[in-house]
This record gives C-alpha cells, structure tokens and sequence, in this order.
C-alpha cells in the first residue's frame, strides 16, 4: 500500500492555491508520500479520450489498495476534478481522501450554484480533510452524506524560526493581501499607517499606506518580524464574511509563523483557537481594532507576543499538516 497526493503547477508565483498545495505536498513528501502532479492548463482543449490518456499518465505509479488524497480544488474546474477521482475509483479498494483547501462556491456569489456539483464530487471521497468543523457542519446541511472528516484548523508556514527578529513595536499594522479584493484598503485614511504587502499598489494617493510590494513565504514573514506590531486579518463583510467562517486565512498562519500576534473579525473559523491560545483579539470593525490597538500597554502587547512565540513552532515545522495528513490516512485504514 502507498499513498499519493495531488499537486498543482502552472499558476502565477504568488498565486496562494498553488503555494498552499506546493506546501502540503512537501510536507507529504517528508511523510514518504508520491506525489501526483497535476499542471494548470485549459481543460476543453482536451477531448474525453485525450484527457482519459492523460490522467492515465498522471496515475502511473498508482496500484490497487493505494491511498490517494486530493489536494482540492485542482482549479482546472470542477468537471476535471470529478473526471480525475472518476478515473481513479477504477483501481480496486483504492481509498481516497480529499482535503478541501477551497470551496468557490462558497468564495463568490455568482458560482453559488455550483455548490451542489462540489458536494457530489465530496461524496466520492472515503475521507475529508476540512479547514473547520463549520465547514464540515454546512457541507452536512446542504446534502453531504456523513463521512469520516479530519480538521485542518491552521495553515502551517515552514520556516527557520533564527532568521526572524524580534521587534516589539506595538503599534503598527501589517496586512497581506490583494488591495483590489479589500476595499477597506482603498479607503485606508487612519492615523494609524497600514503596511501593505501585495503585488499591486492602489491607486489613491490619499491613503496613509506604506506599500511593502509582494514578497515570497519566507522574505514576508522576515519582514513582518522585523516590522512588529499585529498581522490584520479582514474581510469587507457580505458574502466574504460568510466564507471567513468556514475557512481557514492562509495568511493568519503567516503572521503566527512571522512571531506576530493578530487582529481578527469576529467570527472567523478558528476565532476560538486564537482567544484560547492569547495569540491576539478579535473585533467587529477596523475602528475597533485601533482604538483597541491605541490603548494596549506594552505589557499586554508582550504577554500576545510571548504566546504567539511559544505557538509559532507548530506552525513552522508544519505540525497541523503532518497531523491532519497522518491522521486522515490512519482513520481510512480503519474497518
């Protein structure tokens, strides 16, 4: 018996997708897993007959009795993920697990409808590997069948804690993400400045940002160490807010990794986890967080900080992967 895993290629360098499933996959190989790679490319360009021949390429080294867990979505669509499970479920007592990254239904309001051909493809799995328990809980409500799940909880984030600083600057705000996707970024005018780490720079010029440009997993969390003060996650609320929820920010496990303490919405999946471990606060608005962030005392800032320190080395030696990875394969073995 061996287990494989899928792996994704051909997206931009910064595409988040491909960085998170590259990750997993690593951490898969250090647990002796093969590994499945899948390339990015336009699925319609490929008849049934060629894309058959394709994913008889792709599942080579794979025999009955293996263990396949997909790394999901492919973003090659939703009818290439079904197709490929397909083609695998013709290998005898296969077991597949699939380990949802992301659901698109759920990330933007015109493909809701497709959330019951992503609950169908779900179904073929022998195991889940969700971000949440929320997440699990709402599958189960919109027509999942009950199944084996493992929880996710946190994005890990591989790093050499010795190349961090460790800067106890309070009052200072970092955020990582696509300005064009927040709009409470374009409309930054607080006294307090925002550090803005993203390949695109907005465009108005009224804003009290300092643009840091896009930087890779390792030169970010660098930064953000040596910057200090509090790694914002956020959402614009509406449909997003629904999705922070279920899902897990792959960047809270970057300002963690980073040795910095966070500033989350009410709310968001692991909310709970954060509170618990004093790793930072959760508010209901960007206002509430400064005003909070204005009167907290060094003492306090030191006593998250402290906590973030003592929890970071699970996440830069990818604990939460390796355990929902060995965890997921143990339970499938099971009768």
């Amino acid at each position: 018996m061996k287990v494989h895993m899928t792996n994704i290629y051909g997206m931009t360098k910064n595409s988040v997708a491909q960085i998170a499933q590259n990750m997993t996959s690593q951490f898969g190989k250090q647990l002796g897993f093969n590994e499945i790679g899948i390339y990015n490319y336009p699925v319609s360009v490929d008849s049934p007959t060629e894309l058959s021949k394709r994913f008889d390429g792709m599942v080579a080294s794979v025999s009955n009795n293996d263990i396949v867990i997909y790394q999901a979505p492919s973003w090659n669509t939703i009818e290439f993920d079904h197709a490929f499970v397909d083609h695998l479920k013709r290998y005898s007592k296969l077991k597949l697990i699939i380990f949802i990254h992301d659901v698109p239904p759920l990330m933007f309001a015109e493909n809701r409808y497709l959330l019951p051909t992503f609950i169908d493809f779900y179904q073929k799995a022998d195991l889940l590997i969700v971000p949440s328990e929320q997440m699990y809980h709402f599958l189960r409500e919109n027509g999942l069948a009950e199944k084996k799940y493992v929880v996710q909880h946190m994005w890990d984030h591989p790093l050499d804690a010795n190349m961090l600083y460790d800067t106890t600057e309070i009052k200072r705000l970092n955020f990582a993400g696509d300005p064009t996707k927040f709009t409470f970024v374009q409309d930054w005018q607080h006294d307090t400045p925002l550090h803005l780490f993203a390949s695109k720079k907005p465009t108005a010029t009224d804003l009290n940002l300092i643009y840091e440009g896009w930087l890779n997993d390792a030169e970010l969390c660098i930064k953000l160490s040596k910057n200090g003060g509090f790694g914002l996650v956020w959402n614009d609320g509406g449909y997003t807010q629904e999705y922070t929820s279920k899902y897990i920010s792959y960047k809270l496990g970057t300002y963690l990794a980073a040795g910095l303490p966070v500033i989350i919405p009410c709310g968001i999946s692991n909310e709970e986890l954060i509170s618990k471990n004093n790793l930072g606060f959760a508010v209901d608005s960007i206002t509430e967080a400064l005003e909070k962030l204005e009167r907290l005392t060094q003492e306090e800032y030191l006593q998250y900080k402290n906590a973030v320190k003592e929890f970071a080395p699970l996440l830069q030696q990818g604990y939460f992967t390796k355990q929902a990875l060995v965890q997921a394969v143990f339970e499938v073995l099971q009768a």
